[in-house]
């Protein structure tokens, strides 16, 4: 079997969600396929981001580190130029083509030498690249739509249209014939797999974001028992971080404040590869011993630090129109993944849905209403603390969130593919 990875219009990075959720995921599951060979393609602007901030140098550093990780495991690696700035990811129906037209010609000369099986597709533009090849050229591979997220309404958020604009409405007829033509789209979430449904996809299969449990699960003390109590309570928040982010900084800090005003002793931890002054300045009314601002770059790094948190938490953002409703009811970050593998129990915004539901289902911490917060009671929040995450649940998890797990779920639908499933 011949497998293809196909990126476009990302920046492949060695570190963070690149390689977290996109190369480590991906390098697992051709561990797991005997007697099969691997490639990932990454089509990639020839203005991006790597570009404009580290110059040439991000090809001579990033670029290298990641072929050698894909060498290392017997995976080939190329790049194919995308002739647009990466702005045109947010595309509209004038733009679309730019992510498209000359490097699908590219795209084709190296389908057509690997003449893959399967083309794994990350993300709409990916998924439109193969799709178009596949029709176009009378290509026979199977096709795997990840989308991981929602992405017409991503772009009608980030640019201001209402649901009756057309640039909306084209992106959605884009995305109705990824879903119908794909043989399988992959869902991050419950409600992302609810959503795909009703939207009318071939075939869904729910598969959750991965992280690496046997690096991060640590054994964790409890934090209150009995009449022992911690003198602080630290709060972890993971991920980007401002008030145009998924996750604001105000919300955040509304979350702090009444967690001050129920446990008294608090401290904020926040792991950001945002910018540390610009947080720093919004939560000026914390003390330094309040607060601890820091980032990794691996998963050691990261198990370090969630090893010294007692909470996670999602405090989101507040929804101001549909957009904002639908993409939060079917979110689920990375961090909410990495916070459950290192036993922390979650305070979570009911409005991140993805989440929320797993969250719920497995009494994993606590759902909260983000304008009265009465769920987050002092009470409620000792009990947790209390309770932690057990072993059993841990095990249940991994099932759901370890990269080898997940790898042998995306093995079966490869394999399921390749027998005319």
């Amino acid at each position: 079997m011949k497998v293809l990875y196909l990126t476009w219009g990302e920046t492949p990075r060695s570190y963070g969600i690149y390689k977290s959720q996109v190369i480590e995921q991906f390098v697992e599951t051709s561990r797991q396929i005997e007697n099969s060979k691997f490639y990932f393609i990454a089509g990639l602007p020839i203005v991006h981001s790597g570009l404009l901030r580290e110059k040439y140098k991000y090809y001579s550093n990033e670029v290298k580190n990641i072929r050698a990780i894909f060498l290392e495991n017997n995976i080939d690696f190329s790049i194919v130029p995308i002739f647009c700035t990466q702005n045109f990811i947010n595309s509209t129906k004038v733009t679309f083509r730019f992510m498209h037209t000359i490097s699908s010609m590219i795209l084709k000369s190296k389908v057509k030498l690997i003449n893959p099986d399967v083309i794994h597709c990350r993300s709409y533009h990916a998924c439109f690249a193969a799709l178009t090849l596949k029709s176009k050229f009378g290509y026979h591979y199977k096709i795997v739509f990840d989308g991981r997220g929602l992405w017409p309404e991503e772009v009608a958020l980030k640019k201001g249209w209402d649901i009756n604009n057309n640039n909306y409405l084209y992106l959605k007829e884009i995305e109705k014939m990824l879903l119908k033509n794909s043989d399988v789209s992959i869902s991050v979430s419950d409600t992302m797999f609810s959503h795909y449904e009703r939207l009318g996809a071939k075939k869904v299969e729910n598969i959750y974001l991965s992280t690496n449990f046997d690096l991060i699960s640590k054994e964790k003390e409890q934090v209150l028992t009995g009449k022992i109590k911690k003198n602080t309570i630290t709060l972890l928040y993971l991920g980007a971080l401002s008030n145009s982010t998924w996750h604001t900084s105000s919300s955040l800090l509304k979350l702090y404040r009444h967690l001050k005003s129920q446990l008294g002793n608090l401290k904020l931890l926040i792991v950001t590869t945002s910018n540390h002054e610009s947080i720093r300045s919004y939560f000026g009314e914390l003390s330094n011993s309040e607060i601890e601002i820091t980032s990794t770059k691996t998963t050691l790094e990261l198990s370090d630090v969630l090893s010294r948190a007692d909470l996670g938490c999602l405090p989101y953002r507040d929804n101001k129109n549909a957009f904002e409703n639908l993409i939060g009811n079917t979110l689920l970050g990375t961090k909410t993944v990495e916070f459950l593998a290192a036993r922390l129990p979650v305070l979570c915004n009911r409005n991140c849905g993805g989440a929320a539901k797993i969250i719920e289902k497995g009494r994993l911490g606590i759902v909260y209403d983000p304008d009265s917060m009465l769920e987050l009671s002092q009470n409620s929040i000792i009990d947790i603390l209390d309770n932690g995450i057990s072993t059993d649940d841990l095990i249940m998890l991994k099932r759901d969130f370890d990269y080898i797990d997940n790898a042998k779920k995306i093995e079966s639908i490869y394999l399921k593919l390749c027998s005319n499933y």
